[in-house]
């Protein structure tokens, strides 16, 4: 939801999102296909200035939403790391394992940082379209790119049930904290079954009061998409 707060409040909201989303691509199928090090790194610099420095995205966020999934990519990293092998002489550090060796090898470390930077960059641009352009000139573009309506109709309905599901579970869990639900492990444990099961219910809920205003508002399988002036 602050992603989305972001997109219709940055300092570059109203600039030409045609033009961001094109950079945005450009630089992510450039870091997907170069070899070097040095322009991945040149990548991440170059959007993290746009998008903290010109954009105006608050430091302390935009490292939250890094922060996130460079978690699971340092885990992924970590084992990319390890290689077995029967020659310990190509490894820098090594510990033996029955026949084999596991360690570190030249070769590990320079595909593990390759990997890493080549995934930073690829996010970071991908950051830059999300936290400068409101998704309804995202769903713009896209259309003008002659995408299947249905896939567009798709993304326009996930992208409303992440904010609903958002919704109920911060409502239900604020409910929970009222009362004491997370005070201890075993309250926690029973508190989250709960939560499920009344998400669930919840979500079936709103889903059908969707379906109910869609109806009303004589909704034929069809978004109807305009671009904003």
């Amino acid at each position: 939801m602050i992603i989305d707060d972001y997109a219709y409040n940055n300092k570059l909201s109203k600039a030409n999102p045609n033009v961001k989303f094109s950079i945005g691509m450009l630089l992510l199928i450039l870091s997907l296909i170069n070899p070097y090090n040095i322009i991945s790194v040149a990548i991440i610099f170059i959007m993290s200035i746009v998008i903290v420095g010109v954009a105006k995205i608050q430091l302390k966020d935009y490292i939250r939403f890094i922060k996130i999934p460079l978690i699971f990519l340092i885990i992924s990293i970590f084992m990319i790391l390890f290689s077995f092998t029967q020659s310990k002489e190509l490894l820098l550090y090594s510990m033996k394992i029955g026949s084999l060796y596991i360690g570190i090898s030249n070769e590990s470390i320079n595909i593990a940082l390759h990997l890493l930077f080549r995934a930073l960059s690829c996010l970071t641009c991908i950051y830059f379209v999300m936290l400068t352009t409101p998704f309804n000139q995202i769903i713009f573009i896209l259309k003008k790119m002659h995408l299947p309506d249905t896939f567009l109709e798709i993304s326009i309905l996930m992208y409303r049930f992440i904010f609903i599901f958002l919704e109920e579970v911060a409502d239900i869990k604020k409910s929970q904290e009222l009362k004491f639900g997370y005070i201890n492990l075993k309250n926690a444990y029973q508190s989250f079954g709960l939560l499920v099961n009344m998400l669930f219910k919840r979500m079936m809920i709103r889903y059908d009061e969707m379906s109910i205003a869609l109806d009303m508002k004589l909704y034929d399988g069809t978004f109807h998409i305009v671009e904003e002036d």
